[in-house]
């Protein structure tokens, strides 16, 4: 079986994308030694990486690059007609290189799906396709023009239109469709009956090889963290994503550092925010208080997670998938069993998690002058830790990401087997 997947990230970039993507390549070559798997990446705005980095036994990575086209020029990129084209050229060149059986393509953004379908149109070649779909983003896209004035509102929704129209025919047309939520997979049927739900959520093999190995105070001084007494709160995403706040727990910090808490506030990412969060911390005299680590690898960040004692996590308000989305950094604060402090709209999905489980303190938007006090109350309480431990094994049994993966492989051998 010859497998290709077209992706915006992949390793050794650190991305929810990239992460799950490796665990099923991974996956798929465990339980099938004959399958080959070709990842095609392309990002014109990430950073640059070698043409194979990532690459592994049986799992082929092949990266393009913009060259010296300005990346503005292939921006935004789900609604970009260049950009679009570009990835139409790439495709073509794969399967006239690679002659895959089944193809399976990410989104967001739309156009590895949207490409795909119209490159095989183009050559004539069709295989049986999968479409990874992971977030509603035209809902988000939707949401954003609600907000500009009406010279850029109305053809920021006619753009969405156009392409979100491209992609749901393309999920209609598809022979499996994967999603993250049942919620997606609710909404997604009415378009096509072969949905299946591939949650994110804990590589457990990986948990329990680094808590196997852990030192704690190693972990903290490879990451500038001296002061081994502090209490560690630890943030990880993306910083190119305006939806993730990270530095609205900047001026806590500083008040209960003033009341005699140490905390040291260590920020694994990279991205445009990170100049937000730099400014703020000179701004507020914590420069030795955050820690902005930047990208690491995986197990780096996990390592870090099993080293702290609290994980933040924000989403903006009024974010247009609050009510179901859940990150899948999420899954991994709870399996490194962190105590989450969230911010987020009153009955996200986040929040109501946190609640059921009494594994952390969600907090609406209108409540942000309750954060000092709830911070200190998460880092104080015993009973957030406890009830997670307590629950762990369930935890790792619920959000284990490998019954997904496998559901996925069981159908994509059907696929094979059937030719659709």
């Amino acid at each position: 079986m010859r497998l290709l997947i077209l992706a915006k990230h992949y390793l050794p970039y650190y991305s929810a994308l990239s992460v799950r993507l490796s665990n099923m390549a991974r996956r798929f070559c465990e339980k099938n030694r004959d399958i080959e798997i070709k990842i095609v990446v392309f990002d014109p705005d990430g950073p640059e990486f070698g043409e194979s980095d990532g690459s592994e036994e049986r799992i082929e990575v092949r990266r393009y690059s913009r060259g010296f086209i300005p990346a503005s020029l292939l921006a935004p990129q789900s609604l970009n007609p260049l950009l679009l084209a570009w990835w139409i050229r790439i495709i073509l060149g794969e399967i006239e290189d690679f002659h895959p059986d089944v193809v399976m393509a990410t989104t967001p953004p739309f156009v590895p799906v949207t490409a795909y379908c119209l490159a095989a149109r183009i050559s004539g070649r069709r295989s049986p396709y999968v479409v990874e779909y992971r977030d509603d983003l035209s809902s988000y896209i939707d949401n954003i023009a609600d907000h500009k004035w009406f010279y850029a509102k109305y053809p920021l929704k006619a753009a969405n239109l156009l392409m979100s129209s491209l992609l749901f025919d393309c999920i209609r047309h598809a022979s499996l469709v994967g999603v993250v939520n049942e919620t997606l997979q609710r909404k997604l049927l009415r378009e096509n009956p072969k949905v299946i739900l591939v949650p994110n959520g804990i590589n457990v093999e990986e948990m329990a090889e680094v808590a196997g190995g852990l030192n704690r105070e190693a972990v903290l001084r490879k990451n500038g963290i001296n002061d081994l007494d502090s209490r560690v709160v630890a943030y990880i995403g993306d910083l190119n994503w305006p939806y993730y706040m990270p530095e609205v727990i900047l001026e806590t910090i500083k008040k209960l550092n003033g009341q005699g808490f140490k905390i040291s506030y260590a920020v694994v990412g990279d991205g445009s925010r990170r100049e937000i969060l730099e400014r703020k911390s000179r701004e507020l005299g914590l420069d030795s208080s955050v820690h902005l680590l930047g990208r690491k690898n995986h197990r780096e960040a996990i390592e870090l997670l099993m080293a702290s004692d609290v994980a933040f996590y924000t989403l903006q308000e009024g974010d247009a998938q609050s009510n179901h989305a859940i990150s899948t950094k999420v899954y991994e604060y709870i399996g490194c069993k962190l105590p989450i402090f969230a911010i987020s709209d009153r009955g996200s999905a986040i929040s109501e998690l946190l609640k059921a489980k009494g594994v952390g303190i969600p907090l609406g938007w209108d409540e942000l002058d309750r954060m000092e006090i709830s911070l200190r109350e998460l880092l104080a309480s015993r009973t957030y830790k406890e009830n997670l431990e307590a629950n762990h094994a369930y935890f790792l049994d619920k959000f284990d990401r490998n019954k997904g993966i496998d559901l996925l492989y069981e159908k994509l051998m059907e696929m094979m087997e059937t030719g659709t």
